[in-house]
């Protein structure tokens, strides 16, 4: 790899497609903090592939959430190993694909305007918490509780509408 801005559809996407393991070591330093960089965006993209095959896009699935996201959090500090872990989910280290990024889901909040309204109040909360809490509170606990958050009459009014 050259000593420039590495493009991750052109290069990085491709080298993990055919397997280079070595385009690690090969890397410099700069490259290397460039490529551990996109390591969370090469997860999203290496596990979704644009195939007619479902084999391929179930081995994508698969593999990248055995060998590469099993461990993330324990692994971050070992982008050499990531590296190799997300080669290791080459189809056949000879075919590139084209991966599509994978968005987040939007979270549809359960228990709605009232929900929402706790979510603000509470924004530290687990979402199903949120949802617990606003379908077994009544509209006025929640008013009562927006009230000692310091919420006007027409504010809380306005969210719950």
């Amino acid at each position: 790899m050259a000593n420039k801005h590495i493009d991750l559809f052109k290069e990085i996407i491709p080298l993990v497609d055919l397997n280079a393991r070595s385009a690690w070591a090969e890397a410099s330093e700069d490259e290397r903090k460039e490529i551990k960089g996109d390591m969370y965006n090469l997860n999203r993209y290496i596990s979704s592939v644009k195939s007619n095959k479902q084999e391929v896009q179930e081995h994508f699935i698969l593999t990248v959430n055995e060998y590469y996201n099993k461990h993330w959090a324990s692994l971050q500090n070992h982008p050499n190993l990531l590296w190799q872990l997300l080669c290791m989910c080459s189809y056949d280290g000879k075919t590139q694909f084209f991966h599509e990024w994978i968005p987040n889901k939007k979270r549809d909040t359960k228990g709605g305007k009232k929900a929402k309204l706790l979510e603000e109040l509470m924004p530290d909360r687990k979402i199903d918490e949120i949802e617990l809490l606003a379908s077994i509170s009544t509209d006025k606990e929640i008013k009562d509780l927006a009230r000692a958050h310091g919420w006007d009459e027409a504010t809380i009014a306005k969210k719950l509408k």
